[in-house]
């Protein structure tokens, strides 16, 4: 039996999502038609299921994201608003297969403000550590700059392509704000979060450049980027079976205790739940955080209210 994911409401998580097989899929378009299906359906679908964004980049092959899941919601939005783009991506790249890996995404657990802090960072510098551009900003794809966050609202109009303009659901016009994340506002409040965000960020933007420069990269002109064909693979060396991380920490030993104390606690009651389920007892417990068989069996939780 695979390790359950546990869902809590208010939780921060960096979200990664690749393409199969590694295929450019995600390559920014001349007409920025992936940029319209990106942040219109993220618009729609972040409202419906309680998900504040708080800073992204799409390279060509893989997607990441920080975010915060305010309503304990973010299996059936990442579920349905990877289903729209993966859809959409088709009809735009006329493509007949799968668009996202099998494997389904990454969705690690920010504990602590450090982690927090260095995932933005990382998120926003991943396309100038790959050499493509010397700013997160430079990026013709779906990106942020430091600064957006805390006070950049992006409108996006339905994209004439896939979204059916007689479905209510989508309307002619979709919102989304770029947030600052709760945990850094409580404690620094909006102006001295931003100001720790758009730090963390440059640091992170510097180290990029340190290390594109070392491996010989050097930042490729627009029109190179929008040549690439979205038939090409990764070449890079990736690892099979990589660790793939519930939590992350920011090198908080305190809070890395801690995640692994509530991850170590919560297994424990969930194995001990479903094994009782399995041999038939009724009214079973299942811990807080219990999403998939809540939603597709109706288990009891324990309620955290």
């Amino acid at each position: 039996m695979s390790n359950p994911r546990r869902i809590v409401p208010g939780t921060t998580y960096l979200v990664t999502r690749r393409t199969t097989r590694r295929y450019f899929l995600l390559n920014p378009d001349k007409r920025r038609m992936l940029l319209a299906f990106y942040w219109y359906a993220t618009a729609v679908l972040a409202a419906e299921f309680g998900i504040e964004i708080h800073a992204v980049q799409m390279l060509s092959n893989h997607l990441h994201e920080v975010l915060t899941d305010t309503r304990g919601e973010l299996p059936k939005f990442l579920s349905q608003r990877n289903r729209l783009l993966a859809n959409a991506i088709k009809v735009l790249r006329g493509w007949p297969e799968e668009v996202f890996s099998r494997e389904g995404a990454s969705v690690v657990a920010l504990y602590g403000e450090d982690a927090v802090l260095q995932k933005i960072g990382y998120t926003l510098a991943n396309v100038v550590e790959a050499g493509l551009v010397s700013s997160p900003e430079d990026w013709p794809g779906v990106t942020l700059a430091a600064t957006d966050i805390g006070t950049r609202t992006f409108r996006v109009a339905r994209p004439e392509v896939y979204f059916d303009a007689e479905n209510t659901r989508w309307p002619a016009m979709a919102e989304i704000a770029i947030t600052v994340p709760r945990s850094l506002e409580a404690s620094s409040g909006h102006e001295g979060a931003r100001e720790r965000i758009v730090s963390a960020v440059n640091s992170a933007v510097e180290k990029a450049r340190i290390v594109a420069r070392k491996a010989g990269k050097f930042v490729r002109s627009l029109e190179w980027i929008f040549s690439v064909p979205h038939t090409t693979r990764a070449s890079s060396f990736e690892k099979e079976g990589a660790r793939n991380p519930s939590f992350a920490a920011g090198g908080n030993v305190e809070m890395a205790v801690r995640a692994m104390k509530e991850r170590a606690a919560f297994l424990g009651a969930y194995r001990e739940a479903f094994a009782k389920l399995r041999n038939a007892v009724r009214d079973v417990l299942f811990p807080a955080g219990t999403w998939r068989l809540f939603r597709e069996l109706g288990v009891n939780v324990v309620s955290t209210t």
